[in-house]
């Protein structure tokens, strides 16, 4: 597995789809490990409008207004950001939620997953290089 990068071309483009239309949010993710990691562990990230990688554990834990500021509301949205962000330093935070037991992590995980399932009609998935 690669290490995490601002290359747009290793993005994936998560079409939530519960917008009018079934086209966004959109929610921009990708599977890496972090720069500097010494364990070379792969970890789902999700990219915040701050340019920041989160890991996808941690960004569960935000709560609902928090996760819902981060995703992007159109396509044109998303790959403007994705190309202003291209060549710049990777920020990431590759920390788990300190503090939290794995089962309340993974409590909160499964509460994310399913309150974004129940807003998707239309879920797709697909390169930043569309």
């Amino acid at each position: 597995m690669p290490v995490l990068t601002n290359d747009p071309a290793r993005c994936e483009v998560m079409n939530l789809g519960w917008a009018h239309g079934g086209h966004g949010p959109y929610l921009v993710r990708q599977e890496g490990y972090a720069p500097g990691s010494t364990d070379f562990h792969p970890q789902r990230f999700i990219l915040q409008k701050d340019g920041r990688w989160l890991i996808n554990l941690a960004f569960v834990m935000l709560p609902e207004v928090a996760q819902e500021k981060q995703l992007f509301q159109s396509q044109t949205e998303v790959l403007l950001f994705l190309d202003e962000l291209s060549g710049k330093p990777v920020v990431a935070d590759a920390q788990w939620p300190s503090g939290m037991k794995s089962e309340e992590i993974m409590d909160h995980f499964e509460q994310c997953a399913n309150r974004l399932l129940r807003g998707m009609r239309n879920c797709t998935v697909m390169s930043a290089r569309a």
